[in-house]
């Protein structure tokens, strides 16, 4: 989650894209594609990988490339969160990389600055690779990236407090009331549920959606349909919605969840063997393992009323720089980094779930992410979306203080409404 929840540029930055991405026409796009695809092979490549981790893993990867091309390929440390700020300011003046690498929630954002380019991809290119995930990579019908990572929630629990853990909502309820013991600060089940990218499966669970997607694709002469998503229509308040935030909030008067019970204090109490079961993604694995163990396991989440739930699914990959002079081979190496051979040496020693189909982990505990993670939603890509996250996480906190759940999802859909329509009068 700290990798992929950048809740999005300020309103001010969204404003100015909107209003002055680039103009693309059909010969801009097939001149990216086609006059910059030069096959003679460039001296050197640049990356910008985000991490140490990162770093000593595509040293090793990257130096078997340059023995199969003779491209040396040129690494830096850019922190993820840092890069399309930088590649606005580094790619003018020729410092900034070919690759670059990136959330999906970030992709229409670097689109629209003119940061990230169009890719052309054969259908035998694409073999393997998820095709949730690369829908997550795409902007407009047009392919901006190559995934790496895919990341959902799923359950982790306890095996002294909770020895099975549960198939259904029904069950998570009994397990809380059973295992719950305040005074001696012990919880069945707790989430954070004040944060909308963990508790947006228990509120969506039966119906609603954000933003509500168009079956015709895209209608650019519509300022509200972006993406395929009609931004005018938010469903955010949807009858089952504000029923499943009135069950949130019973959670609350029942103590199952308590208001401090923020992330950090969860994983804390997880470790310590005080909570039997919590929401959370797989980027903590190896510590709890170390905490608890083999009293340490992961599952999927349970149906609710007879429906699969299903969290967030958040993708991260290898962009194009606009800007690279070498697009032919940036798009090589891009193809290399994430072939099927690399991916499985990537889940191996960083022990993340990644965007290929075709590749397993070999961790017991991350194999339920990776199925959750084919029965999750990607988080729209669209700008619009960063208009969601306080509107919703309000809403969250309002209800936690006992405020009347429709009351709460009501103001958070004006809010979200009233945010977007400015956006869109700002493309008119």
């Amino acid at each position: 989650m700290k990798h992929l929840i950048k809740i999005g540029s300020i309103l001010l930055v969204i404003l100015l894209l909107a209003s002055c991405g680039p103009n693309r026409t059909q010969e801009d796009i097939d001149k990216a594609l086609n006059d910059d695809e030069k096959t003679a092979k460039p001296k050197s490549l640049t990356m910008w990988v985000d991490g140490d981790k990162q770093m000593a893993f595509y040293k090793k990867v990257t130096k078997d490339y340059t023995k199969k091309t003779g491209i040396k390929v040129i690494l830096k440390n850019t922190a993820q969160d840092d890069q399309v700020d930088n590649l606005s300011l580094d790619g003018p003046s020729g410092n900034g990389p070919d690759l670059f690498f990136q959330p999906h929630d970030r992709a229409g954002d670097a689109y629209l600055q003119g940061l990230a380019a169009e890719i052309d991809f054969t259908d035998e290119e694409l073999k393997g690779y998820s095709n949730e995930a690369l829908q997550a990579l795409n902007y407009e019908g047009k392919q901006l990236a190559l995934p790496v990572i895919v990341e959902s929630t799923a359950i982790v629990y306890n095996k002294k407090l909770v020895k099975t853990p549960p198939k259904t909502m029904d069950e998570v309820e009994k397990i809380a009331k059973d295992v719950t013991h305040k005074d001696k600060k012990q919880y069945g089940f707790m989430f954070d549920a004040k944060n909308f990218y963990f508790n947006y499966p228990f509120l969506f669970s039966q119906g609603g959606y954000i933003f509500k997607e168009e079956k015709d694709g895209f209608n650019t002469n519509d300022v509200s349909v972006n993406d395929g998503f009609n931004t005018n229509d938010v469903s955010v308040n949807d009858p089952s919605v504000i029923k499943n935030g009135e069950r949130l909030q019973s959670w609350y008067d029942k103590g199952y969840i308590t208001k401090s019970a923020n992330q950090d204090v969860i994983v804390g109490l997880f470790k310590e063997g005080k909570v039997g079961m919590f929401v959370t993604g797989p980027w903590q694995t190896n510590e709890f393992k170390e905490a608890l163990g083999d009293d340490f396991g992961t599952a999927t989440f349970p149906t609710d009323n007879g429906k699969e739930m299903k969290p967030f699914l958040g993708v991260r990959g290898w962009f194009i720089s606009e800007y690279s002079e070498e697009k032919y081979w940036a798009k090589n190496l891009m193809l290399y980094l994430t072939n099927k051979d690399n991916m499985q040496k990537y889940t191996d020693e960083m022990q993340e779930i990644t965007g290929r189909t075709d590749v397993s982990s070999k961790n017991e505990l991350l194999k339920p992410y990776e199925e959750q993670a084919q029965n999750a939603i990607p988080m729209p890509n669209i700008p619009e979306m960063s208009q969601v996250w306080d509107p919703m996480g309000n809403a969250a906190v309002f209800m936690s203080n006992g405020k009347d759940p429709k009351e709460a999802l009501d103001e958070a859909k004006n809010g979200i409404d009233e945010q977007v329509e400015i956006m869109n009068a700002s493309k008119k």
